[in-house]
C-alpha cells in the first residue's frame, strides 16, 4: 500500500487527488470482557475473498505466490465462482446486472461488517458505490467506529502516531478502558458492527528500513 509501486501511489501519479474516492483500507476490531477487564483486538481472517462488480467471487485460503498456486506444494486452496443467475441491481445509481450469489454474499458480509445483522434499519447496501452508501454509511462508520476504540483503549497502530516520541508518550497514558472502566463501557455501546479504518501513517516519521548490519539489511529495499 505504501511502495512506490502501491496503487495508493499509482493513483496519485495518475492524477487523483483524493485515491478514498476509489479505494479504502479496513480492518474489523471486537471487544469483550475478559476477566472483569474491557478488551479489544483486531479480528484476524486467514481466508481471502474478493468480490468482483457483484457478479464473480474468488474465495480460499490460497495466496497469490508460488507455494500456494504450484499444486504440488501446498494443499490450499481456492475457487473463482461465475454467476449464472442475475437480477436488477445499481451501480452508483445506474442500472447494472448483479449475479444473486456474490451480490447476496456481498450485502450479508456488509451487514455483518456494519452491525447491521439481526436489527431492522433503513440503510440501503444494494448499491455499494453510490456516495449515501459508500461515503455517508460505509466510510462514516468505519470512521467512527475507529475514533471510539482509539479513545477506549488507545490502540496501536493508529494513525495518531507518527514518530517513536509520541508512541512513547501514548503507551504511558492509561486508556480509559482501565482508569474509567464505566466510562468505557457507555462508549463501547456508540461502536456498531466491526468495521474499522487501517491506518495508514502509523510512525510515518520514521525511518523503518533494517539496519545495514543486519541480514535483512542487505536485502534490496524494494522488499519493504
Amino acid at each position: 500500500m505504501m511502495g512506490k509501486d502501491a496503487i495508493l501511489n499509482r493513483l496519485t501519479e495518475a492524477g487523483i487527488e483524493d485515491p478514498s474516492e476509489y479505494i479504502t483500507f479496513h480492518g474489523l476490531r471486537t471487544h469483550s470482557m475478559l476477566n472483569g477487564t474491557l478488551v479489544t483486538e483486531l479480528i484476524y481472517v486467514h481466508s481471502k475473498l474478493m468480490i468482483v462488480d457483484d457478479n464473480t467471487v474468488i474465495c480460499g485460503s490460497a495466496n497469490i505466490n508460488d507455494r500456494s498456486m504450484v499444486a504440488t506444494r501446498d494443499s490450499e486452496i481456492a475457487v473463482i465462482i461465475h454467476d449464472q443467475e442475475f437480477e436488477d441491481g445499481r451501480m452508483n445509481s445506474i442500472p447494472f446486472p448483479c449475479g444473486k450469489f456474490a451480490s447476496s454474499l456481498r450485502k450479508q458480509l456488509f451487514r455483518e461488517h456494519l452491525g447491521l445483522m439481526n436489527i431492522r434499519d433503513d440503510i440501503n447496501i444494494d448499491d455499494a458505490i453510490i456516495k449515501s452508501f459508500y461515503k455517508d454509511v460505509w466510510c462514516a462508520r468505519s470512521k467512527r467506529n475507529t475514533e471510539i476504540y482509539e479513545e477506549v483503549f488507545q490502540c496501536v497502530p493508529t494513525d495518531k502516531i507518527v514518530n517513536f516520541a509520541m508512541l512513547k508518550q501514548y503507551q504511558d497514558e492509561e486508556p480509559i478502558s482501565l482508569s474509567n472502566p464505566l466510562l468505557a463501557q457507555e462508549m463501547v455501546e456508540g461502536i456498531k458492527g466491526y468495521l474499522v479504518d487501517l491506518p495508514l501513517n502509523f510512525l510515518c516519521n520514521e525511518d523503518l528500513k533494517p539496519a545495514a548490519g543486519t541480514v535483512e539489511g542487505i536485502m534490496p529495499t524494494a522488499l519493504w
